[in-house]
């Protein structure tokens, strides 16, 4: 009667181990199927998102890039043998290169950019942000006289040798040639009702043109080399100039700010893609 006894107390034991080892296991699947489920849910709200943020990106690159393409009020469209004429210390200005001479609040630009150029000036001025043309075109001659210029001031004041000041003042002032300004396509800006000597690149309007310049086909010209901001950008061969902006037409300009690209490493890019 005793080992009866015991044999029923024992299987009751072994029942409730069991038992609890069953609830055990379906907590456990329990618990994993909940993580799954998290996990998933956490995927696929990842991927929602930099499915928004790419979509987000393309509305935004199709904005900017419409006021150039669309509507009655479109932008000239020009030919890139034109909007990438590149000039910088190892390119001259190509030979034959002519400009068709127009003005823009009074300061000579090359004609075909004034449509633009003025757009984008009034646009500026709509934002709380006026802009003023402090330089255009400059004939060759012009140029040099402030390319030699440069060269005796930095050669007085600093004590250069005349070759390190001519490299410096190409970097900064560019001789007759070999500097943009001959384009016509090129402008620098100051703020409207600014203070003299005023540094441009910490006002207001050279943050509306950082952000919007591209809707009208500009560039900034000569960015800061992220290395060694101070210094010049051994991609452009100059150094960062916050006033000093250039048209590459609407097209262009979008895309190189989606590539980060100046007009150096765009051109190039377009090189190597047979463009």
């Amino acid at each position: 009667m005793r080992r009866r006894s015991e044999k029923i107390v024992k299987g009751r034991v072994e029942w409730r181990k069991q038992n609890q080892v069953k609830k055990i296991r379906i907590l456990m699947t329990a618990v994993a199927v909940t993580l799954c489920i998290s996990i998933a849910a956490g995927a696929v709200l990842a991927w929602l998102q930099v499915k928004s943020a790419a979509a987000k990106a393309r509305e935004t690159l199709a904005a900017v890039a419409a006021p150039a393409s669309s509507g009655s009020d479109s932008l000239p469209v020009y030919d890139d043998s034109f909007n990438l004429t590149l000039v910088n210390a190892s390119h001259p200005l190509p030979s034959g290169y002519s400009v068709e001479l127009g003005t823009c609040g009074g300061v000579p630009v090359d004609a075909r950019i004034v449509p633009a150029l003025t757009r984008m000036m009034d646009a500026a001025r709509s934002a709380g942000a006026p802009l003023k043309l402090a330089a255009g075109y400059v004939p060759v001659a012009k140029q040099d006289e402030a390319y030699q210029a440069a060269v005796r001031q930095l050669m007085k004041t600093r004590g250069m040798s005349q070759v390190l000041a001519e490299n410096q003042a190409q970097a900064t002032v560019g001789r007759g040639r070999y500097s943009e300004n001959q384009t016509g396509l090129a402008v620098t800006f100051s703020a409207e009702g600014g203070k003299s000597g005023e540094n441009f690149g910490a006002t207001a309007q050279y943050r509306w043109l950082a952000q919007n310049c591209v809707q009208y086909g500009f560039i900034l010209r000569y960015p800061a080399d992220e290395s060694n901001p101070a210094g010049v950008n051994p991609k452009t061969g100059n150094s960062f100039n916050p006033s000093h902006f250039r048209y590459v037409g609407c097209d262009n300009a979008v895309k190189m700010r989606e590539l980060s690209m100046c007009l150096e490493e765009y051109i190039d890019y377009l090189s190597s893609r047979g463009g």
